[in-house]
C-alpha cells in the first residue's frame, strides 16, 4: 500500500515496502521548489519530480494508494487550480497503470490521527508520532498525513498497526474502500458501515 499527501512543495509519501519489495514502513518527503515554467502556467518540473518518487514507489506493486483529498480553499491565487492539476495528473496516471485509489477527505485524515476532524498540522504530527513513532520515523507534517492515511488504509483492510478507536472506527466508516484484486484473490475493507 502507498498512501500520498500531495503538495506543490512538499508531497508526503508513506509506504508498506520499498521500491524493491522489501517489506517495511516508510515515509518520506518530496520536496519541489517552484520553477520558471515558461509558456504554460503549470510547473511541470514539480509535477515530474513527484511522478518520479511515485513510480519508484509503484515498483513494489501496492494493492492500493490512498490520496488525501484536496483541502478546501479560499480561491485566493492559483494555488488551488496547481494542485487540482497535481491531482488530476496523478490520479490518471494511477488510472493507466491499473493501480486502485481511494481518495479521503482531509477531515477524515485530522480524525484518524487526532480524533477531531479540525487538527492543526503539528497537533497531527504529534499524535501520528506518538501511536507509530516506534514503527517509522515521522520526518515532516506531510509524512504525518501520509502515515495517518497508510494506517488508516491498512486498518480498513483488517491489518491495523494499532488498536483502532470510536474515532478512527467513524473516520473508517466514511470512506468508500474499493475492493481489491490481488495475488491470493480478493480482498474486500473490513469497516462496518463504510461509506459504499
Amino acid at each position: 500500500m502507498v498512501a500520498l499527501d500531495l503538495s506543490l512543495a512538499a508531497t508526503g509519501l508513506a509506504a508498506t515496502h520499498n521500491h524493491h519489495g522489501d517489506a517495511g514502513l516508510l515515509a518520506r518527503t518530496v520536496h519541489t521548489a517552484r520553477t520558471a515554467h515558461g509558456a504554460t502556467d503549470m510547473d511541470h518540473a514539480r509535477v515530474h519530480a513527484v511522478l518520479a518518487d511515485l513510480a519508484a514507489a509503484l515498483k513494489a506493486m501496492p494493492h492500493l494508494v490512498v490520496i488525501e483529498w484536496l483541502p478546501q480553499f479560499d480561491g485566493k491565487g492559483d494555488a488551488s487550480l496547481r494542485l487540482s492539476e497535481l491531482h488530476g495528473v496523478i490520479k490518471h496516471y494511477l488510472w493507466t497503470r491499473k493501480f486502485p485509489y481511494v481518495d479521503v477527505k482531509p477531515t477524515y485524515v485530522q480524525m484518524w490521527a487526532t480524533g477531531k476532524g479540525r487538527a492543526s498540522k503539528t497537533e497531527v504530527r504529534a499524535a501520528v508520532t506518538a501511536a507509530y513513532g516506534h514503527l517509522v520515523h515521522v520526518g515532516s507534517a506531510d509524512e504525518a498525513d501520509a502515515v495517518s492515511l497508510l494506517t488508516m488504509g491498512m486498518a480498513a483492510y483488517g491489518q491495523p498497526l494499532a488498536s483502532t478507536s470510536s474515532h478512527q472506527g467513524r473516520a473508517l466508516g466514511a470512506v468508500r474502500w474499493p475492493d481489491l484484486v490481488t495475488e491470493a484473490g480478493p480482498v474486500v475493507p473490513t469497516v462496518p458501515g463504510g461509506a459504499r
